[in-house]
């Protein structure tokens, strides 16, 4: 074909022509994709948006009794005394036989005092003694004969007996330059050392006394005005997990201190080999139960929450794992990663015990039956 001029069209602009085309309609085919795939992926982020969540959580049961209170309060142990052990009379330290950190027992030897001249005076008084014993024999022969006055005779007897009094006292001051331990413990400090002098009563050692160990609590008065329904004490220590030692009441001071706190110290009825003293300890005081009392159960404190200024738990629904809710009423300080809660907790109850913080009313909960490889230490 033809153009007007007569000449046929060049073909490099046919060319160019049809790829201009072929360009076009690609990108409009992309174009065309890309509005599919946009608006498919907002319907599938609206949907998902739309979708309820599910959170996985950790439930438990609580153990609820009727009647009683328990009340968790920080303690600690403590030694039953601490002794000063000194000589009972004065000299020069010849000999120490114990440091400070040696565990001893009880009538063990310490430490003695240099007894030279203590014991010549014994043997001063002893040979008096004996000379005047010898005396005294002739002169009861001359008393019998009638030769010697019942008034001489008596002054002759009161010299003796003074002699032999004097005797025993020297005896006693030269047996007091040994030091016995008065109790079984441990020597926590050594106030002299060799060859120096020291006073009659001064303390040469310190001496803990742990032949039983003591556990001292202040408790509120809330829980002084429960101390005749004092039940049971336990205790327990993060040092030793899952070991619970049994506590005996050993006084309760009838007078508060400046924090209107009132001290009390147990003993413990069972060996604790992990305790010693220093240590902190973690007690809980059971009360008697009363028929007209509330029913209490122990939960673990990461169950609880505020809501509106409540304290409440998530009540879980066995049939639809949905949650609701409840209102509770709490005691104890929850220490120990437990509170007693004493009303709003029914037997059988299912409740969250981690993760409160996120879930809403109604909402239904996916339960866990064991730790998640994921979800260490089960916070969620």
């Amino acid at each position: 074909m033809k153009n007007n001029g007569g000449e046929d069209p060049p073909v490099s602009l046919n060319i160019f022509q049809t790829f201009l085309m072929k360009t076009i309609l690609r990108l409009l085919a992309i174009g065309m994709c890309g509005s599919l795939i946009a608006s498919c992926g907002g319907s599938e982020e609206k949907q998902a948006a739309k979708a309820p969540s599910c959170h996985n959580v950790f439930v438990t049961t609580p153990h609820v009794t009727g009647g009683g209170d328990v009340f968790r309060y920080p303690a600690t142990v403590e030694e039953a005394r601490t002794l000063s052990v000194g000589f009972k009379t004065p000299g020069q330290i010849k000999r120490l036989l114990v440091k400070e950190g040696d565990h001893v027992r009880a009538g063990q030897l310490l430490a003695v005092l240099d007894t030279v001249d203590y014991a010549l005076g014994v043997n001063q008084l002893r040979v008096q003694y004996e000379q005047m014993l010898s005396e005294f024999g002739r002169q009861k022969q001359l008393h019998a004969a009638g030769n010697m006055s019942d008034n001489d005779f008596e002054k002759v007897q009161a010299g003796l007996r003074q002699l032999a009094l004097n005797l025993k006292m020297n005896q006693n001051k030269l047996d007091y330059c040994k030091l016995y331990a008065p109790s079984s413990g441990v020597i926590t400090s050594k106030n002299f050392e060799y060859n120096e002098m020291v006073d009659a009563g001064t303390p040469v050692f310190e001496l803990m006394d742990n032949s039983h160990l003591e556990v001292v609590a202040d408790i509120p008065v809330s829980t002084y005005m429960q101390r005749q329904n004092f039940k049971e004490f336990k205790g327990s220590s993060s040092l030793a997990p899952g070991e619970t030692y049994r506590l005996s009441m050993l006084s309760l001071t009838p007078k508060a201190d400046n924090n209107q706190l009132y001290q009390l110290k147990m003993v413990l009825s069972s060996p604790g080999s992990h305790l010693t003293p220093g240590q902190d300890l973690n007690i809980e005081i059971v009360t008697e139960g009363r028929n007209d009392g509330p029913e209490i159960a122990a939960v673990p404190l990461s169950a609880v929450l505020e809501r509106d200024g409540k304290s409440g738990v998530w009540s879980v629904n066995p049939k639809d794992s949905t949650i609701s809710f409840v209102t509770v009423a709490l005691s104890g300080t929850g220490e120990n990663g437990m509170v007693t809660v004493t009303s709003g907790i029914t037997p059988g109850m299912t409740i969250v015990r981690a993760g409160v913080h996120h879930l809403t009313d109604g909402e239904r909960v996916n339960i866990l039956t064991e730790e998640s490889p994921t979800n260490p230490g089960n916070v969620i």
